[in-house]
Formats: structure tokens, sequence, C-alpha cells
């Protein structure tokens, strides 16, 4: 009898509690009961999420790719603008000193970062190209070597200069774009599929530019042609 009545109270109280945790914290202050602390991690009836969980609770969402088209603007060592990258019949090699009709326009699409790597489109009446290195040779610290700078056809990123005709080896996705700065910054891949730290060179004496990994060794072993780093930054004004 006794276990039975034990049992009876048991049952009641757990049917009490279950109901108390029920009711509202209205209704338990109406009751004379303490309210029930607050729960944490999910919206309750009547409460919106504050944005802070609203914001955890986001997945995050990737910056869109955009599309620029302009000019590139060669700047010297020293920040100085030299001009334009010049369109001749002959290439792209050089900085334009004429008129602003004789500039190369170019377009590119930006990458989800600042490091990935991008092609950049020639554009022109001549078909559809893209600007890089066309030459593979070996750049590397105290190397005097240097590769060439031209129109080059579209090439995967990070692959080692790409076979074209007899004397070409070409490679587009080298660039790297500072949406900030707007600055463009070369990452030639060697044969042996390693990226090589690359130096844009200019020669102002016959106007020519071209991609070495070491400017001092190269200016070393070309003691009457000496060539300086330079920049290229995107100028989207007309």
């Amino acid at each position: 009898m006794r276990v039975f009545v034990l049992s009876c109270v048991i049952a009641l109280l757990f049917s009490v509690c279950s109901s108390a945790a029920a009711i509202t914290n209205a209704q338990r202050l109406a009751r004379g009961l303490p309210p029930l602390p607050p729960k944490f991690g999910r919206a309750l009836p009547g409460y919106a999420r504050t944005p802070t969980v609203a914001a955890e609770n986001s997945s995050p969402s990737s910056a869109p790719h955009k599309t620029f088209t302009g000019r590139i603007l060669v700047k010297g060592h020293d920040g100085k603008r030299l001009g334009h990258l010049s369109d001749r019949a002959s290439g792209i090699n050089g900085v334009n000193f004429g008129a602003s009709s004789a500039d190369l326009h170019v377009s590119f699409t930006s990458s989800r970062s600042q490091h990935g790597l991008i092609d950049i489109q020639a554009i022109d009446a001549h078909g559809t190209s893209y600007i890089g290195t066309t030459s593979n040779a070996v750049l590397a610290a105290g190397s005097s070597t240097f590769v060439s700078f031209g129109k080059v056809i579209k090439t995967p990123a990070h692959s080692p200069p790409v076979p074209v005709g007899q004397h070409h080896a070409d490679e587009s996705a080298i660039w790297t774009f500072d949406s900030r700065s707007h600055e463009l910054n070369v990452h030639y891949v060697n044969p042996n599929g390693h990226e090589a730290k690359t130096t844009i060179a200019y020669n102002s004496h016959d106007n020519t530019i071209f991609f070495v990994g070491d400017i001092g060794a190269y200016n070393a072993a070309h003691p009457g042609s000496h060539v300086s780093p330079i920049t290229f930054y995107i100028d989207l004004t007309v």
C-alpha cells in the first residue's frame, strides 16, 4: 500500500513539473512561479532572431566576378607615368608615345580573390588574342635570362609555356589584379612547372618590354642595354 501511494505521489509531482515547464513565463508569474531562463540558439515564438544570430547562421556569399575594359597604363619604378601599351601592327610590345588611338585596349574578368590568375584579352579587329609571354626561358635569381612579351593564345592557369609553331611558347593566364590599386602583376611559370619571381622590364633605348627573373643579373650581362622595372595598371578612362 505504501509503495502504491509513493508511486502516485511521484507521478503527480512529475505531472506538475511537466505542466509547469510547458506553460509560458507569463503564466508562471501569475501562479507565483519563477520565470524560465531564456533558450539560446533558436528564436522563441514571438521573437525575431537578432542580426548577429541571423548573420552567424547565414551562408557566406562569394564576391561576384567583375569585367574590366580599358587600356594598360605603364609606370616607371619611380611611379611616373610613361604612357599606355601600344597596339602596333607588329605586336603590342612597347609604350605608345603617339595618338591615343594607337593604345592597346584590353578586357578581363577578375577572379573571386586577389590571388587568382586571369587572362587579359586584347581587343582588336584581327581576331581573339591575349597578352602574355611568348618564349620559354627559365627565369631565376642570379640568371640573366628573359622571356618575351606579346600577343598569345589562351593557355590554362599554372601551365608551363605551351608550344605554338616552331618559334614560340605561350602563357596567357599569368596575371593577378589588385582591385584597390588596379595594378596588374605577372606570374610566369617556368618550363619545369614552378612559378618564377617575375619582373616586368623596360628598355627605353628601343622601347621594348619583356620579363626577367633578376633585373640586376640581366643588366650585368648587358652593360650597354640596361633595363628598368616597370608596373602595369588598368586604366578605365576612355
